[in-house]
């Protein structure tokens, strides 16, 4: 791989050491290298999903153990923060990824401002880190890695949720979101009511209040810190960033492949 020397360096500060360099080579290979060179090769894509998974482990659990004033929805926010596009993508900078990337000529924009190819980067690289030496380890890292933002992390709540969960979903002009009243209790003097929000048919969100308007807020806002959707439409998130999301560790190692 290029830099070598330098990457291995990298690691060292971390106290890990590489085995198989070949995984991280793949890693930091964008898809557009592999039609320069004109044969097959393989790029960063499946390890991308491999790492997304541990991202989303790790992420839950500091989350949890950090901030245990905490409730779900606020949590749910934080993890929604940290691995945003943007904020992967400044993971990958901080940990000094950038000399390692290789992309072809086709390529013709800056690596470091495009934020999609640096976030792909960052978990192709942990997707590589569980491989090479084990979910332990890589689990260490990234635990210390992440620990400082999460333990400073405060959610940013929207002031007004149901008009950005509206705008975000109609950002292509689809069908406008729908708020349907699943129940409502108390005396007359003292209501509570619980509101579910729908898109295309499918529930995306739930909330609570002593209103209706304040109940559909709540669906709303936790609709966005569920990460149902983002700022392109629907969002469905990924497969194993589900599956690891408030597991046992030992749980995401079956999950993972890691006995």
């Amino acid at each position: 791989m290029q830099n070598e020397a330098s990457f291995i360096n990298l690691l060292s500060t971390y106290g890990l050491r590489p085995e198989r360099l070949s995984l991280y080579e793949e890693a930091f290979t964008h898809p557009s290298f592999d039609e320069a060179e004109k044969e097959e090769r393989k790029d960063y894509e499946r390890l991308e999903f491999l790492g997304d998974a541990l991202m989303g482990l790790v992420a839950s659990e500091l989350c949890y153990r950090l901030h245990p004033e905490m409730e779900e929805g606020n949590l749910s926010v934080i993890k929604s923060q940290l691995i945003r596009t943007e904020s992967e993508a400044r993971l990958a900078l901080k940990l000094g990824l950038l000399p390692f990337v290789r992309v072809g000529p086709s390529f013709q924009k800056k690596i470091e401002e495009t934020p999609s190819v640096l976030e792909n980067v960052f978990e192709s690289f942990l997707g590589a880190l569980f491989l090479d030496v084990g979910f332990e380890k890589a689990h260490d890292f990234l635990y210390a890695f992440l620990y400082d933002d999460v333990a400073a992390a405060l959610p940013l709540v929207s002031k007004n949720p149901k008009s950005e969960l509206q705008e975000a979903l109609q950002s292509d002009h689809r069908e406008a979101v729908s708020y349907h009243l699943v129940s409502e209790s108390g005396p007359s003097h003292d209501k509570s009511f619980e509101v579910a929000v729908y898109f295309e048919g499918e529930e995306i969100g739930r909330g609570k209040g002593k209103s209706k308007k304040e109940a559909e807020q709540e669906a709303a806002r936790m609709a966005l810190s569920k990460r149902a959707v983002h700022s392109h439409g629907p969002y469905l998130p990924p497969l194993g960033s589900l599956r690891a999301d408030g597991m046992s560790l030992e749980a995401a190692r079956t999950i993972l492949g890691e006995k």
